[in-house]
């Protein structure tokens, strides 16, 4: 169904066949306390509701960063978390309305954000993850927020994302592991000591448990093996399918990129820090580029390996789009400033333009270009001079969706995603005039494009997750986009969540592809499992006694 094509399913469990009740990039669901709606998050930023027996979803409101959980309260109230780390958990009406910050992370105190509420009995306080500044997961704390005095207490050390249970217990994630303890509930207190209740538990990078459980105390978690916090490696495969291991250590990554001369690889990881690395060929070191509190991602070279163009919230609000020095020294500077999330693809090949997709609330995602030079001054500079703003001008905007957008090396065609034939597929056209021509390229959909330094050759992703490979060949004014062909099966991490952003890339040489492996990846390994444990709450008094 393409890259917008999960389902949100009701099943009653009288019957057999479940209901689709929404239908998009959806992610982070949840429940009204009466049962009578489902709340969720679309395009990682959209915070929405529908009906459990389904109409039309409700938007309620545009978070300020990405989706980090949300809980419904039984006053009618939405308490939410997002990426934002300026901002900590967060309030709004089940009818929609203005939002109201509840808590800010307290960097003094070494916290870095406040994520996955979950509701108490009674809907006086929340639970809720302070992720910290260093130290990764095995610093988070688990923390209550009394929501009638505004009061916020530390329960545990070292854990994340708890939840309450009718037994009188608090679980909680904890290094690969649940975690129990006895909690009471009147004096928002927990007692004795915690003990281990699930050996292996799958755990998010920002410390989110995989696993729930229901009123009447039934368990139900992702069991795999390794269960930990999604570390990958990046390994290095030729045409042949020949791995070779790049050498960085395991780390939640995406979206590698070489630089232009085959010498360094930038890449974004998913962990508490959410920044850029660099590795320099062949042997490291991994060093940190950036290193503001937010979201710094979707990195870009500069054709002249100067600089990196990426998407952050730093500035506290959606992502926009900056750029440093790729060397990391000197101050990140901001290229946009826009209440809609952007995320760069792709460069002219002159370096004086960034081709980014921009997401809005009445169109979806449309390409864009923001002009790295210009000769027109209106701000003033550090020294009194006047500076130029940076103009952004419309690429291509239709009623579909366009996303990824790549420019070929002889700067002569553009190369994008699109939903136009309603699920997401390749396609070509002209640059800069991108409305004289349209070529469709993928046969069978297809996401994530991308131009070899040749211009002789289009890769992009298939929906099984293989990379495909196409032929190119330029005639007269347009070119021609031979039948693709397989280049390496869909075991590699090419598709992650909801995030659009393309996760390999391909050496300047084009003989091989820079490309993301789970870590402990083994063909002949047990696929993940979820367990159901039902009449838990029972053992779980047994093996965590609350008196």
């Amino acid at each position: 169904m393409g890259n917008t094509g999960r389902q949100l399913f009701v099943r009653p469990l009288d019957q057999l066949e479940p209901t689709a009740i929404a239908t998009g990039t959806l992610r982070a669901v949840f429940t009204s306390p009466d049962g009578e709606w489902v709340g969720f998050v679309e395009n990682r930023t959209t915070l929405k509701k529908v009906a459990i027996t389904g109409g039309p979803p409700v938007t309620l409101v545009a978070m300020d960063g990405s989706s980090r959980g949300a809980t419904w309260l039984p006053d009618e109230a939405i308490v939410f978390a997002s990426s934002n780390a300026t901002t900590g958990l967060q309030r709004v009406l089940a009818a929609g309305g203005a939002v109201t910050v509840l808590t800010r992370p307290n960097r003094e105190r070494g916290e870095a954000d406040h994520l996955w509420p979950e509701r108490l009995p009674g809907g006086r306080a929340v639970l809720f993850t302070i992720t910290p500044v260093s130290g990764g997961l095995d610093a988070a704390q688990v923390a209550v927020l009394d929501l009638a005095t505004g009061v916020q207490t530390t329960l545990v050390r070292g854990g994340s994302h708890a939840h309450y249970v009718a037994s009188g217990h608090l679980v909680y994630a904890a290094g690969g592991t649940l975690r129990a303890m006895a909690f009471d509930l009147a004096r928002l207190a927990v007692q004795w000591t915690p003990a281990p209740v699930v050996p292996r538990l799958v755990t998010t990078p920002f410390g989110a448990g995989d696993f729930g459980v229901a009123g009447d105390g039934t368990l139900v978690y992702v069991d795999a093996p390794g269960g930990g916090a999604g570390a990958r490696t990046l390994v290095w495969v030729d045409r042949q399918g020949r791995e070779e291991p790049l050498g960085a250590p395991p780390r939640p990554y995406q979206h590698p990129r070489i630089s232009p001369d085959g010498t360094r690889v930038v890449v974004h990881s998913l962990d508490q820090e959410e920044d850029l690395w660099r590795w320099d060929l062949p042997r490291g070191p991994l060093t940190r580029l950036t290193f503001e509190p937010g979201l710094d991602i979707f990195p870009v070279w500069t054709p002249d390996g100067g600089r990196l163009v990426f998407s952050s919230s730093r500035a506290g609000g959606v992502l926009n789009l900056f750029w440093q020095a790729a060397d990391g020294t000197g101050a990140a500077e901001r290229l946009t400033e826009s209440s809609n999330l952007q995320r760069p693809t792709g460069i002219t090949p002159d370096g004086t333009q960034v081709v980014f997709f921009e997401v809005t609330p009445t169109r979806g995602s449309d390409l864009r270009l923001l002009a790295l030079r210009s000769d027109r001054r209106s701000r003033r500079s550090g020294r009194g001079e006047p500076v130029e703003p940076r103009r952004v001008t419309p690429l291509l905007e239709t009623r579909f969706d366009e996303q990824n957008g790549v420019i070929s090396p002889d700067g002569r065609w553009l190369a994008y995603g699109s939903d136009s034939s309603g699920s997401f597929g390749i396609y070509g056209r002209p640059f800069p005039n991108v409305g004289e021509g349209q070529w469709q390229v993928s046969t069978a959909g297809g996401t994530r494009p991308l131009w070899a330094r040749s211009g002789r050759e289009l890769f992009y992703v298939a929906p099984d997750g293989a990379l495909m490979a196409v032929p190119v060949e330029p005639r007269g004014a347009g070119w021609h986009a031979g039948p693709p062909a397989k280049r390496l099966e869909g075991r590699y991490v090419m598709v992650v969540g909801g995030n659009p952003g393309r996760h390999y890339d391909v050496s300047p040489d084009g003989r091989r592809f820079l490309l993301i492996k789970e870590a402990g990846t083994d063909p002949t390994a047990a696929p993940p499992q979820i367990i159901v444990i039902q009449h838990w709450g029972e053992e779980l008094k047994r093996l965590v006694p609350s008196k």
